[in-house]
């Protein structure tokens, strides 16, 4: 069985690495004063950080170079030491490193600067600017970064108001790599992304001089890095999980590959600062049978590429990966699916997970945390997956199905535990209606019942005035309490049965499975143990009284059945004292309508005990309606924040596609009218028959809640329906009376009319004008939402099939790839894509050149572009081979 650890030994391209360029050491800085800050402790202590690319960089010294580089090679293969000096300029503290076989430049260097001061000492400086020692460190092969720009005294951002020419001249060297700051809020100075103040647009105007170099413009983009500046061993062991440190992309421990990064920035250096702690990440995938039959795909933590002709594997890996994850369930009824796929996936918190599954079976996901193996839920880690030509179809047209629109947006935020609790509150719902129903179809004959048996009274009580007057009083009493009598008889019969204290009753390892994997740590197993036993003391607490109540209620029983039996006696004698007085009436011929009166005194007994049996319900009625009330007013809270998440994320969405989308102005809304598909449904099959429009149905659906129109049809409020929705009062009274059921009525209660999402497009022009989204071409719109998945708050992995699809190669290099390389480090992206601008300046760090050899999809030349046989696969595969590639160059003139 391919266990992890097969999986990574295989290449899985470039990879980020932890880098301090600026530390000092002891001996060589006058101002550090710990003297265990030597260079051999600050590589050691490098290497236990997981440092990979250090700098020691003393003030005005090359002291301690040397010493730094032998003691290196101790640990080569682990961590590059750059030779590296700081110096005080005349505008400010500027970084310079150098290539470890040119160590000794850093004392060059300080030979052509004109050095003031004893090398080391505090007071040491040059009175060259800034922009001169650049241009001097240049020459001898160096690379340069301004030192802590935002610092007061030092930095040479704050070091003078205003932006003289000599901060010009600093910034559009082109010795000049990066720019370092000491605040995290500060790493959007001096690019695109500065604030809008009246500085931070000086400041973007500055650094956009270097577009216009012969000598910066392929590298416009400084580098903006942090570094700890440690002047002791504690500074530089820093507890904070946040760690001044920059993160830099680097195919190989060399000042080249360090150099190739500080060229290109934006897809290859990061603050520390900026990112998450961790992100969730799918490690590696295994293939068994198939047309993938044997291959293992071990993934880079960010952009991963695969490539490759027609009819090679490229689509199939990562429908493998969707399907071994449960996104795509589709894909096991294909031939070429794999008989077996595992997968290996890391959570954001770094529990490891593997995922197993056979063609058609189930899915079977077993987590690894301290030490121990257990199985968890299916969705325990997912992906954000969108097969090919999937976007497409949310794209062709977001206002005619927006319930598809926002399934998309809600990829991106968290909601499932909303939608638990909608599932869980509505499913209550459901079973309080079903109990709701027929208690209230119940006291909703009690009107018509009273007034029956007041009609009865009021016949009787003018029979009491005639002959009869004295056997009419008499047995009307007694019709009320032989109703009695029939009432309390069913009580007894409910005494024996006995009562349930179930409802009381609670089960704890349901509980327990409804929740989900536990953490199972033992301080938590020890509370939950304890919660189970005091639930089990509940229960047997419960069971207990119940016993003890039904052995009370059924010797009442006995007791009120023996009574009864006494009542039984009195009536029986009652019976016979009127019987034998309407004897007596007959044979003076005085008995008049006698069997209508009798009638009436049977329909009062059996009305009587109907309104008796409604009546006591009356509490369970109260109860079950201040249950779904409750249950309703936890439902509107819980859609409430639903929509408050919703909307939240669109401040993110609006500036992402404001970025993105120059041609038009952009933006996403919610609409109050709301997605109505369920409502129209259910209002346009009530209405059937009626000759209602569906156009006047979808209206009143906009118009109103279908929580507001329950509440008007259980009101019988005619005019409030013709108020709100804007219809006339005939209308109104016909909705009215058709949705008058209790059912209808809780199926609105319980329906839910979220917001609708709308896509708002509007012309730059003077004034602007709204156009519809519709008339936006198939790539503008599959723009948008590719925008929207790919700079989404959301860290899940992002797996696309061909996103370039019904785009141009002009718009994927200037939107699609600088979003690519924006996210680095931030997320990971799994991509198929024939196109070059994706896989190449994406600057993708694991290219898999996908072919077709034996009839099976093989990966070959895996790797990074920095990777040789990779660049020449990609070449092949993207450009046509070296060949066409220069033809395409000779022709465009280059």
């Amino acid at each position: 069985m391919i266990q992890l650890k097969d999986v990574l030994t295989i290449d899985n391209g470039a990879k980020f690495l932890n880098a301090d360029l600026h530390v000092h050491s002891y001996g060589a800085s006058a101002d550090v004063r710990d003297k265990t800050m030597t260079p051999d402790a600050i590589i050691e202590s490098a290497v236990t950080q997981g440092i990979s690319l250090l700098a020691i960089t003393d003030h005005n010294t090359d002291k301690n170079v040397a010493v730094a580089q032998e003691y290196a090679l101790k640990h080569a293969g682990s961590i590059l030491v750059l030779p590296g000096v700081e110096i005080s300029t005349s505008h400010g503290h500027l970084l310079v490193y150098f290539s470890p076989a040119q160590a000794s430049h850093v004392g060059k260097l300080m030979t052509k600067i004109d050095l003031q001061g004893v090398m080391g000492a505090q007071d040491s400086h040059t009175a060259m600017s800034m922009a001169d020692v650049i241009r001097e460190a240049e020459r001898l092969g160096g690379l340069c970064v301004a030192a802590h720009i935002d610092r007061e005294g030092t930095g040479f951002d704050k070091l003078h108001d205003g932006f003289p020419n000599w901060k010009k001249d600093i910034l559009t060297s082109s010795g000049l790599y990066g720019l370092e700051v000491d605040k995290s809020t500060n790493l959007n100075m001096y690019t695109p992304d500065d604030d809008q103040s009246p500085q931070g647009i000086d400041r973007k105007r500055l650094a956009g001089l270097r577009n216009g170099r012969q000598e910066t413009a392929g590298r416009a983009r400084l580098a903006m890095l942090q570094g700890s500046d440690a002047h002791s061993l504690v500074n530089f062991t820093p507890r904070s999980p946040v760690k001044p440190w920059s993160r830099i992309k680097m195919s190989e421990l060399s000042f080249e590959a360090f150099k190739v990064a500080m060229i290109d920035p934006e897809a290859r250096v990061r603050a520390v600062a900026q990112l998450p702690k961790s992100i969730p990440r799918v490690r590696g995938m295994h293939c068994a049978g198939g047309f993938l039959d044997a291959e293992i795909f071990h993934y880079s933590d960010n952009l991963n590429c695969f490539i490759g002709g027609r009819g090679t594997g490229k689509s199939s890996a990562i429908r493998s990966l969707a399907y071994g994850l449960g996104a795509h369930e589709g894909f096991g009824d294909l031939g070429h699916c794999p008989d077996t796929i595992s997968i290996w996936c890391e959570d954001a918190n770094g529990v490891l997970y593997r995922y197993d599954r056979n063609r058609g079976g189930d899915i079977t996901v077993r987590a690894k945390e301290d030490g121990s193996i257990t199985e968890v839920p299916q969705d325990s880690f997912r992906i954000e997956y969108y097969g090919q030509g999937e976007l497409a179809d949310v794209a062709k047209d977001p206002l005619s199905n927006p319930g598809m629109f926002q399934d998309f947006l809600d990829r991106h935020i968290i909601l499932r535990d909303l939608n638990d609790q909608e599932d869980t509150l509505v499913n209550r719902l459901r079973e309080n209606a079903a109990q709701l129903i027929p208690v209230e179809a119940d006291f909703a004959q009690l009107p018509g019942k009273m007034q029956s048996l007041a009609e009865i009274d009021k016949k009787l009580k003018v029979a009491e005035e005639g002959n009869l007057k004295e056997i009419v009083g008499i047995q009307t009493r007694l019709a009320a309490e032989k109703a009695l009598l029939a009432t309390l008889e069913k009580t007894v019969q409910e005494y024996r049965q006995g009562f349930s204290l179930s409802v009381l009753e609670r089960n704890f390892d349901s509980m327990c499975q409804t929740a989900g994997a536990l953490t199972g740590e033992p301080d938590s197993q020890s509370a939950l143990a304890d919660v189970k036993a005091r639930i089990a003391e509940s229960n047997a607490f419960v069971l207990e009284k119940q016993a003890e109540l039904n052995a009370r209620t059924k010797t009442a029983a006995e007791q009120i059945a023996a009574s009864l039996v006494k009542l039984k006696t009195v009536h029986g004698k009652i019976d016979g004292d009127i019987a034998g007085k309407l004897a007596d009436l007959r044979t003076k011929g005085l008995a008049g309508n006698l069997g209508e009166i009798q009638t009436l005194l049977r329909s009062k007994q059996t009305i009587s005990q109907g309104i008796a049996t409604i009546e006591q319900r009356r509490t369970h009625l109260n109860t079950l309606r201040q249950a779904r009330q409750k249950l309703l007013d936890e439902l509107t809270g819980i859609r409430n924040e639903m929509t408050k998440r919703r909307k939240e994320q669109l401040t993110l969405i609006n500036s992402n596609l404001t970025k993105t989308i120059t041609d038009y102005t952009v933006f996403v809304k919610y609409e109050p009218s709301g997605i109505i598909e369920q409502f129209f449904g259910l209002v346009s099959s009530v209405m059937h028959g009626s000759y209602y429009q569906d156009s006047h149905c979808r209206s009143l659906c906009q118009k109103i809640t279908p929580l507001e129109l329950a509440a008007f049809v259980l009101n019988r409020d005619v005019q409030g329906i013709a108020r709100a929705a804007g219809i006339a009062a005939e209308w109104a009274a016909e909705i009215q009376k058709r949705f008058f059921t209790w059912k209808n009525a809780f199926d609105l209660q319980a329906m839910a009319k979220p917001p609708c999402p709308v896509i708002v497009v509007k012309t730059k022009s003077t004034p602007s004008c709204e156009i519809p989204v519709i008339q936006l071409s198939d790539g503008q719109r599959h723009t948008i939402l590719l925008t929207i998945a790919m700079l989404a708050e959301s860290n899940l992995p992002l797996v696309i099939d061909q996103p370039e699809d019904d785009l141009d190669s002009g718009f994927i290099f200037s939107s699609i790839v600088a979003t690519l390389r924006t996210i680095k480090e931030k997320r990971q992206v799994i991509l198929v894509t024939h196109n070059a601008n994706i896989a190449i300046l994406g600057d993708s760090e694991m290219i898999f050149p996908m072919k077709r050899e034996n009839d099976k999809g093989k990966a070959i030349c895996r790797g990074s572009i920095d990777k040789i046989d990779t660049k020449e696969s990609a070449q092949k595969i993207l450009e046509g081979g070296e060949l066409a590639f220069k033809k395409r160059q000779a022709i465009y003139g280059y």
